[in-house]
C-alpha cells in the first residue's frame, strides 16, 4: 500500500479511459452486426443461405393462407373445367399425397436452414459479446428443463 492518492487517481483515470475505449468499440462491433450491408461484405454465403431460409418460410407461410390451387380450362362446349391441383385426377398419385411429402421437405428444409442462422447468429453474438454462447446455453437448457 505504498501507493500515494495521485497514483491510485491516476491509475483510476487510467481504467477509466480504457473502459470508454472498449465501450466504443463495442458499440461499433453492435451497428457492424446489426448493419445487414457490412454482414452482406463479411459472409455472403451466410446471408444467401438467410435470405434463401426467409424466402422458403414466406412462401410456406403464403401458400398455406392462400389454401389449395384452382387450375381452371374451357371445354369445347363452353362448360368449365375445375382442377383441384395442377396434377390431374387420372394420375397415379392422390393429389395431395405429392403436396404432404413436399411440404415435408420443405419444413424440414427451412428448419434445417432455420438452425444453420441460429448457430452463426449464436457465435456472431459470441463474438461481440463474451460470454454470450455460455449464457444462452444455459437458458436454452433452462427452458428444456421447464
Amino acid at each position: 500500500m505504498g501507493e500515494t492518492t495521485n497514483q491510485i487517481e491516476w491509475e483510476i483515470a487510467q481504467k477509466r479511459s480504457e473502459l470508454s475505449d472498449n465501450l466504443i468499440e463495442l458499440k461499433h462491433r453492435a451497428k457492424a452486426a446489426v448493419d445487414w450491408r457490412s454482414q452482406v461484405e463479411e459472409r455472403p454465403g451466410t446471408m444467401l443461405a438467410v435470405a434463401f431460409a426467409g424466402g422458403i418460410a414466406l412462401s410456406a407461410l403464403f401458400s398455406a393462407l392462400r389454401g389449395p390451387v384452382k387450375v381452371y380450362a374451357q371445354r369445347p362446349s363452353g362448360n368449365p373445367i375445375e382442377y383441384d391441383s395442377p396434377i390431374s385426377r387420372s394420375s397415379a398419385r392422390p393429389p395431395g399425397k405429392f403436396a404432404t411429402a413436399t411440404r415435408k421437405n420443405l419444413d424440414a428444409l427451412g428448419g434445417a436452414l432455420l438452425g444453420i442462422v441460429a448457430t452463426r447468429t449464436t457465435s456472431i453474438l459470441d463474438g461481440i459479446l463474451p460470454g454470450f454462447q455460455r449464457e444462452f446455453e444455459r437458458a436454452r437448457n433452462s427452458q428444456s428443463q421447464i
